[in-house]
């Protein structure tokens, strides 16, 4: 299993990563990792035991993380508010 802080990488720009960037610190619990089988959705990666994995995927208005924000600090706080100002922004 993967648990424990790690970074994250090779992160586009999207509205739910504002304010953070490759080399972001956050809490990662789990023991598999889904591989998206469309191009263009991964969001950032991250590595653990030499395999790549997506960390953030996201399209239209659907983000997903492998880890988890609410153990994350102050850079999962700051997923939260993007994401609640993103979403209430689109009226």
């Amino acid at each position: 299993p993967h648990m424990g802080w790690n970074t994250i990488h090779d992160v586009a720009d999207h509205p739910i990563l504002d304010g953070f960037g490759d080399g972001a610190y956050l809490y990662f619990v789990h023991s598999y990792y889904a591989q998206p089988s469309v191009d263009g959705v991964v969001l950032a990666k991250a590595e653990y035991g030499g395999v790549n994995f997506p960390a953030i995927v996201g399209r239209d208005n659907l983000i997903a993380t492998q880890f988890h924000p609410e153990k994350s600090g102050e850079t999962g706080l700051l997923i939260y508010k993007n994401f609640v100002e993103n979403s209430t922004n689109k009226g």
